[in-house]
């Protein structure tokens, strides 16, 4: 929260998300709100909270994150600790850092926002409980 003041933050927050998807990474933006979409649906304990170059979704911890890391693609982040994943998940090296974000999934375009990563989406929400 921007100096303990939820208005603020929601107002801060809003602007995060517009300055991230704009420019050059505008065309990133429906990718985003489907990741978004996906997520916010697995729970009503699910909460989004925007900081200024990624977008964290939380249960208790962070399970997941949205980071447009270039100007052509989302690095979706997933909490999955040491869990075996095939090759499309990229081992962060989060594990061994102690981050909360252990693998990645990159994102180029809407069909590759598969039933492969909705599943692994919704293991990283449930390891969360």
């Amino acid at each position: 929260m921007k100096d303990g003041n939820p208005q603020a933050y929601l107002k801060a927050a809003e602007k995060y998300v517009e300055e991230m998807f704009t420019g050059p990474k505008a065309g990133l933006r429906p990718l985003y709100d489907k990741l978004l979409a996906l997520g916010l649906k697995l729970g009503k304990d699910v909460k989004a909270c925007p900081c200024k170059t990624i977008v964290p979704l939380y249960r208790k911890h962070v399970f997941a994150q949205i980071k447009p890391t270039t100007q052509t693609r989302i690095d979706f982040g997933l909490a999955l600790g040491k869990m075996k994943t095939p090759k499309r998940l990229i081992d962060t090296g989060g594990f061994a850092k102690k981050d909360r974000i252990t693998h990645r999934i990159p994102v180029t375009k809407l069909a590759e926002i598969d039933d492969e990563v909705k599943r692994w989406l919704k293991t990283a929400y449930e390891l969360d409980a």
